[in-house]
């Protein structure tokens, strides 16, 4: 699977992920965040998703991932 985000090619490779909400006063709380060099394993993805069933409030969590892009201008790992 490929998306198209703002001008940069994105495969459905995971290198990463953070858990985050907002604080009161509209700063970031990061609750969980995992990067790496190769592509998520099951088992790391699985350790965030049991993290993430031992929150209280979903309601207010946010989530970023780090994935795999390629370019014009080459590869990379992007941050979305």
């Amino acid at each position: 699977m490929v998306m198209y985000i703002m001008g940069i090619y994105v495969n459905d490779a995971i290198f990463g992920i953070k858990i985050y909400n907002f604080n009161y006063d509209e700063s970031i709380n990061i609750l969980f965040e995992e990067k790496y060099d190769e592509i998520m394993s099951h088992e790391q993805m699985r350790k965030v998703y049991l993290f993430y069933t031992e929150l209280n409030n979903k309601n207010d969590i946010c989530f970023q991932y780090y994935t795999e892009y390629s370019t014009t201008y080459g590869k990379g790992i992007y941050f979305n």
